[in-house]
């Protein structure tokens, strides 16, 4: 269910206007869906999920559901909750879950009034939204934006210009100049003529004692949320993707963009200009070096570098036999 501090849940919407809302034939199908769901989540009653791949389909066999948006591929898989066959499951999620959600940010609908804690320190050219909590000893620079809903930890502080929206920081975070946080991840689907927006209905958590550099943005997540372990470090100009969940007391250096649900785990070390593609799990205490492009899993403890990335000691041994091939030419 969508942090309903971050986000407006509208009317229900029936199965028949489902049919109509994503261009398939109604059914006989009686019911209603009044909120999105990832497959994973244990309770689904009245929820709108979609199945697209054989592992969604395991998750959602043996579960009640709302509707499932699924292919013909994977529609005998289900069980006898509710679905609609379609070609792209994601652009009918997309389509249907615009409807049943909005960010508060778009559409204006305030909460409650922000609470603030007397010690707080926030400069006079900050905008703080409707909902707002923020702890005691926080400090606020000048032309910040913290968006309606969010939550600042105890003796965070947040210097100029950063922008805050759909997150929950923890205590004694640090987030430098000009960070942009919680805005809405790059999803998109290819629609019939153009590309649609699948509606990015996550957050952001981070953790306690986390420092995130300046110009550095994190996307909140698609339906999970966006996770910064407790105690990692974030450099200048780094790009975080919507759903990545990072470990405790990781480094990332300036320049790493990490692409979308990437999984990194704890005390992972990453170098300058390191380039990340999606879905990627990096275990435990790994380090990769400066430059790198990713594209495999890293086993835990292992150090790998060069493009694409390798085992540090079969990328050393290469550039080493290069540079030899090379001087041999020239003589």
């Amino acid at each position: 269910m969508p942090d309903r501090r971050f986000f407006t849940t509208e009317t229900s919407v029936s199965l028949d206007d489902a049919a109509t809302i994503i261009g398939v034939e109604a059914t006989s199908m009686t019911g209603e869906i009044r909120r999105v769901a990832s497959p994973d989540e244990e309770n689904l009653e009245h929820a709108l999920v979609y199945c697209a791949n054989a592992k969604s389909a395991e998750l959602l066999a043996t579960k009640i559901f709302g509707l499932c948006l699924v292919t013909d591929q994977h529609a005998d898989k289900l069980g006898a909750s509710p679905s609609y066959v379609v070609s792209s499951p994601k652009l009918a999620f997309a389509r249907l879950a615009s409807r049943l959600h909005l960010s508060r940010e778009d559409c204006g609908q305030a909460l409650a009034e922000a609470e603030i804690d007397k010690s707080a320190e926030i400069h006079p050219t900050a905008i703080i939204g409707s909902g707002v909590q923020i702890g005691s000893d926080v400090r606020i620079g000048p032309h910040c934006y913290i968006g309606c809903g969010v939550v600042l930890g105890e003796r965070t502080v947040i210097e100029a210009g950063v922008s805050i929206t759909h997150t929950l920081v923890g205590e004694e975070a640090h987030i430098l100049a000009g960070a942009r946080i919680g805005q809405a991840g790059f999803g998109f689907v290819e629609g019939e003529n153009d590309l649609v927006r699948v509606p990015q209905l996550g957050r952001v958590i981070v953790g306690d004692h986390v420092e995130i550099g300046a110009n550095t943005t994190i996307d909140r997540g698609a339906l999970a949320d966006t996770v910064i372990g407790e105690g990692t470090k974030i450099d200048n100009l780094v790009q975080i993707g919507h759903n990545v969940r990072i470990g405790r007391y990781c480094i990332l250096a300036a320049q790493t963009g990490v692409s979308g649900s990437c999984d990194i785990d704890d005390g992972v070390m990453i170098g300058g200009q390191v380039g990340l593609a999606d879905h990627l799990k990096i275990g435990a205490c790994a380090q990769i070096a400066a430059g790198a492009g990713l594209m495999r899993d890293v086993p835990a403890g292992e150090k790998w570098g060069g493009r694409p990335a390798r085992p540090a000691k079969d990328w050393l041994r290469e550039t080493a036999t290069l540079a030899k091939l090379a001087k041999k030419k020239k003589s």
